[in-house]
């Protein structure tokens, strides 16, 4: 491990975006990791730090066979690992295999069980994502492995067509709980208060927003300027922001930040550690940051314990 900043906070998850994304900083501009630099990153920090969560955000590639090696690298190096996805390309065989390599958490996107649904607010059929689910339920049996099965609902344009549905049909499937996920700016999210607070109140344990979210989900939908989160004038919470410093995440085409929405803190060639040494410019931009972001994947929660 490469020389790093004894005064930066030690990061406390490492996220693996390995899909191309929307996201300004996300994956970067250079050539895609290999798996042979993927696996790299991951040994240097638990060299760094020790073993630590690990979150593979895959959302639409979760059949590349890189996604797997991660998986079983990771756990190789004692770091519980969740995996994002909306189910694209997800069958028994690939589900077996996963979880046999040691993944721990799966959290599926969707956001509809018709296609068309699904696909105006995930992007991908609603057979892929639901075809997804029965075959880590079913593999979870099958292998009598420790794995929590989470739906991730997008609140996006839409997803109200088909939420108590979405709901119903997770439960009687047998998924472990249910999350509302905000999505990275605040604009085009159905304005339907009544429904969103009478499906989160009947599912009662289900679930596993916080009231805090909720809330902030709704000051979401009522100032929806475009940017991310929502001002932190109308937030409930007053402290900093939970990834500054927390979480050290890596794109698939190099780009190492926190924060997707702060100029990233350099391109990962060969040394994570250097990269990290000048994270302080990013981190302070977090801190000085005015906006509240609630979205699951910056700072997704512990599956067990």
């Amino acid at each position: 491990m490469g020389t790093t900043n004894p005064d930066l906070v030690a990061p406390a998850r490492l996220v693996l975006q390995f899909d191309d994304s929307d996201l300004p900083q996300s994956t970067g501009a250079g050539e895609p990791l290999s798996v042979d630099e993927w696996q790299d990153a991951i040994a240097s920090v638990v060299e760094w730090l020790g073993p630590l969560p690990v979150t593979v955000i895959a959302t639409h590639n979760t059949a590349d066979p890189a996604v797997r090696s991660l998986i079983r690298f990771a756990h190789r190096l004692e770091c519980e690992t969740l995996l994002v996805t909306d189910g694209t390309g997800v069958n028994s065989a690939l589900a077996e295999s996963l979880i046999g390599s040691g993944l721990v958490g799966i959290r599926l996107l969707i956001g509809g069980v018709s296609d068309e649904i699904q696909t105006q607010t995930v992007g991908n059929l609603a057979t892929d994502a639901t075809g997804a689910v029965a075959a880590f339920l079913g593999a979870r049996d099958e292998l009598g492995a420790k794995l929590d099965v989470e739906l991730a609902i997008p609140w996006v344009d839409g997803v109200t067509a088909e939420l108590t549905a979405i709901v119903g049909w997770a439960q009687q499937a047998g998924v472990d709980g249910f999350r509302l996920v905000a999505p990275y700016r605040a604009s085009k999210l159905p304005a339907d208060p009544e429904l969103l607070d009478g499906v989160i109140d009947a599912a009662g344990g289900f679930c596993r927003n916080q009231p805090t979210g909720v809330e902030e989900l709704h000051a979401m939908v009522a100032h929806q300027d475009g940017a991310p989160g929502l001002s932190r004038d109308r937030a409930r919470r007053g402290f900093k922001c939970p990834v500054a410093g927390q979480r050290i995440v890596i794109g698939r085409r190099r780009n190492v930040y926190s924060c997707p929405f702060k100029p990233a803190i350099g391109e990962l060639h060969g040394d994570l550690g250097r990269v990290w040494a000048g994270a302080a410019d990013h981190l302070n931009r977090i801190a000085d940051c005015r906006r509240a972001c609630v979205h699951t994947e910056l700072a997704p929660e512990p599956i067990f314990g």
